[in-house]
């Protein structure tokens, strides 16, 4: 199972607390998708659940906002079966 997750920060995020947010996520196992500074995936077991990992994202993005001290934000994500393309 995939999960892919697109991001807004608040505009007033600087870009230090921008860094340190992409930091943690891709510390948690994130990984940004090409060419799109605001989206990113990552695997989970075949056997988890959908909501069981939509919850797990939520604190994931929950964790980098409180880690890089960004208070603000709009999220959205999406579990699939296939790793997402781009292109």
């Amino acid at each position: 199972m995939y999960a892919m997750l697109s991001l807004k920060l608040e505009n007033k995020t600087t870009a230090a607390e921008q860094e340190k947010f992409d930091a943690h996520l891709r510390d948690s196992g994130w990984m940004k998708l090409a060419k799109l500074s605001n989206t990113w995936f990552t695997r989970y077991k075949s056997s988890a659940a959908e909501l069981d990992i939509i919850e797990e994202v939520k604190l994931d993005v929950a964790a980098a906002a409180k880690y890089s001290a960004v208070s603000d934000y709009n999220a959205v994500v999406n579990v699939s079966q296939s790793e997402p393309s781009s292109f």
